[in-house]
């Protein structure tokens, strides 16, 4: 079973939370395939996966991630 989530985080400066999370994004060693769009006020993060166990593990990385981006860009 395939999973898909969509995520979207309101963020004061979207295309430097982009940038600072975009290496992580790119890496291949991962079961699920990440996309991240800056939008005008915030980040689109989509996430799809081959399963819901690698999904939910996705989710919990990437909420983490984006979360820690965002309080670093407002440093």
């Amino acid at each position: 079973m395939k999973g898909r989530a969509d995520l979207l985080f309101e963020v004061e400066d979207p295309e430097r939370v982009r940038l600072a999370l975009a290496p992580e994004a790119l890496d291949q060693v991962q079961r699920s395939e990440i996309r991240l769009e800056a939008w005008e006020s915030g980040i689109h993060l989509s996430i799809e996966s081959e399963d819901m166990v690698s999904l939910r593990a996705a989710l919990n990385t990437w909420i983490r991630l984006v979360k820690i981006a965002m309080e670093m860009v407002l440093i």
